[in-house]
């Protein structure tokens, strides 16, 4: 498969997934945000600190709302064009690398993939939005998870659909880190109700959570349950399985062996998490054992590209990248 083209659907994927994970944790948090009102002053752009700062773009914000005073902090997360990980920018942004593989995506794909694009530029985008965020919120879900589906039951399940859950897996595993980095954040501050509950709802993961630790929910099994559980779709360690299950499928290599840098971190990182995962979180703590995990997975990234999309210089000079594919090459730590 062209690097591009791996490039296109590898990206088309992350920005679809990205902006299903950011639309969880909007949703979750107003109602969270909504609960501490009842007895806090924190219904304000305030409250919503953490979330700008876990999504590494507080500082964007503050550029923005320096000049535009008037944009809140859950519009510039939302709709923002000056925000490229706003939820209406990364489904701009799958769409563009989604067009320039056209002839690779199924025309169910490309069929859903308009229609809420279109939506989210209408007027009818703003109103919903207005009026009832739970809906806005649960369509971009919705969405995501039609997408998924269609990849799988709609494409060639070849080379090509194999980029495409590479980018799905990654981003996820990602932003699963940055959901349950939240805590921490709202922790800093007196808080009359818990964050773990919204946590679980944010990943889909309470009725697992019900079924398989029981109706008392703590820091301490959610943290299990969401980093570890080898069976949970959205945990840390389920999607880094994945990761590393394609990457060997893609490269044809046996696993347990490594024939480029993404595998081998994807590995390394597998196995400090299997063996010494609990033992690092409570020696570093939470956050600061999130941060380093964040930053391999954003090294796997870029071996990815380094491997997989960036030509050799002293044959052919290297792709001409969107100036937002870059930015997110340069990943956040």
């Amino acid at each position: 498969m062209l690097s591009r083209s791996a490039d296109n659907l590898y990206w088309m994927s992350r920005y679809i997934e990205r902006a299903e994970n950011i639309a969880r944790m909007l949703e979750t948090s107003s109602q969270f945000l909504l609960d501490l009102g009842k007895s806090s002053r924190l219904m304000d752009n305030s409250g919503w600190r953490p979330i700008l700062e876990v999504l590494c773009v507080d500082e964007d914000y503050d550029r923005v709302s320096s000049k535009e005073s008037n944009i809140g902090s859950l519009e510039f997360l939302s709709f923002s064009n000056l925000n490229s990980d706003s939820i209406v920018q990364c489904i701009s942004f799958a769409r563009e690398n989604a067009r320039m593989v056209r002839d690779k995506i199924s025309e169910e794909m490309w069929r859903e993939l308009n229609r809420i694009h279109l939506f989210l530029n209408s007027e009818s985008a703003e109103v919903e939005w207005e009026f009832s965020q739970h809906d806005f919120f649960n369509r971009i879900i919705r969405f995501s998870l039609l997408f998924q589906g269609l990849v799988q039951s709609t494409i060639a399940q070849n080379e090509g659909s194999l980029f495409v859950q590479l980018g799905r897996y990654l981003e996820r595993a990602d932003k699963t880190t940055r959901i349950v980095d939240m805590p921490a954040l709202y922790e800093q501050k007196p808080l009359s109700v818990s964050p773990w509950p919204t946590v679980l709802k944010s990943c889909s993961a309470r009725t697992t959570y019900l079924t398989t630790v029981g109706t008392t929910i703590t820091k301490s099994d959610c943290i299990n349950l969401l980093l570890f559980d080898g069976n949970f779709p959205r945990s840390l360690r389920f999607c880094l399985n994945q990761v590393d299950s394609i990457l060997h499928q893609i490269s044809k290599t046996p696993r347990g062996n490594f024939s480029n840098e993404a595998e081998r971190i994807t590995g390394s990182l597998l196995a400090r998490i299997d063996f010494n995962g609990k033992a690092e979180l409570n020696r570093f703590g939470l956050h600061d054992y999130l941060d380093q995990i964040q930053e391999q997975i954003n090294r796997i990234g870029e071996q990815i590209f380094d491997h997989y999309i960036l030509l050799p210089s002293s044959s052919v000079s290297a792709p001409s990248l969107p100036d937002h594919v870059v930015q997110s090459y340069q990943q956040q730590q």
